[in-house]
């Protein structure tokens, strides 16, 4: 259907286009980029049939599903163990692991554990820095990604109000390889909160230290009380003159039933800002990060 309206000099004309074509323009293209630019890309699910059967034929999932059948009981409900640690599945957290390896031609399987699970964050610090301070920041509201259901690469901006209301615990799983590099050698994880009391602004911390070496081990601390009206917090992790590699996994940050901590399970702690993600923040800030010191997820073995 077309029409077309004159006002004086100006010419205004309109196409309604029928639901038929709708139809098909949507099984032809998807969204590209929906958060500042009207674009769309081929739809990448319409394959042809030989497409489809190479694609079947190349996934790893029969190959991972002949492993997952043969381990036993026990190793199964190990599997089951470490996913719940984050709330996952075992069977999903075993495809993903296993998918992993294959891809990178890793021999045999992955031991589950308790503490970490697929990636972690990892530290290191070399030379000639002696240190790094790491935050992850947990405003009233802020952003994070959503990934769109039924689509491949997806993402839309959610909002998320965090009221913080005590008791707050938070925690981590860490192993720790570090050596003294100056006079106060310290690892530190730790919460800090903010209240308000007559007028003034209250700083609270709750966390814990960490020895410079360790296995891997977890902690957590539960702060139930501050001073004046609770506002919010950030989380930390400090480095003060220490070298060496450290890693994390398995954030906490629990209050009113939830756990806020960001990317919790350390799969992209690194994340970088992009053109597609602009308003969101990283899961951990480099509130210091000195020549010498990198930060990332990694595969742990």
């Amino acid at each position: 259907m077309f029409c077309c309206i004159i006002f004086g000099m100006s010419l205004i004309a309109g196409i309604e286009i029928p639901q038929e074509l709708l139809r098909l323009f949507r099984e032809l293209v998807r969204i590209n980029d929906m958060n500042r630019y009207g674009s769309v890309a081929l739809n990448g699910h319409l394959l042809s049939r030989a497409q489809s059967k190479k694609v079947s034929t190349r996934s790893l999932l029969p190959q991972i599903a002949v492993f997952w059948a043969g381990l036993s009981a026990p190793q199964k409900m190990a599997w089951k163990a470490a996913a719940a640690e984050t709330s996952a599945n075992g069977w999903n957290l075993f495809v993903q692991d296993t998918a992993y390896r294959i891809k990178h031609t890793l021999a045999g399987l992955a031991i589950p554990s308790d503490f970490h699970q697929y990636k972690a964050g990892k530290m290191v610090i070399a030379s000639p820095a002696f240190g790094a301070k790491l935050v992850q920041y947990h405003p009233e509201y802020y952003y994070k990604q959503q990934k769109v259901r039924g689509t491949k690469a997806l993402f839309i901006d959610v909002r998320v109000e965090e009221k913080l209301a005590l008791p707050l615990e938070v925690g981590l799983s860490y192993k720790s390889e570090m050596i003294a590099a100056g006079n106060n050698p310290e690892v530190k994880f730790y919460a800090k909160v903010l209240s308000n009391y007559q007028g003034r602004t209250i700083e609270t911390e709750a966390g814990f230290a960490i020895d410079l070496e360790s296995s891997w081990a977890r902690e957590t601390v539960i702060l139930s009380e501050v001073i004046g009206v609770v506002r919010s917090y950030d989380l930390y992790i400090n480095f003060t003159d220490v070298r060496g590699t450290f890693y994390w996994d398995n954030v906490l940050a629990h209050h009113t039933g939830t756990n806020y901590a960001r990317d919790f399970r350390c799969t992209d702690v690194n994340n970088e800002l992009t053109r597609s993600n602009y308003q969101i923040e990283k899961s951990w800030e480099e509130e210091t990060l000195p020549n010498g010191a990198s930060y990332d997820s990694v595969y742990v073995e």
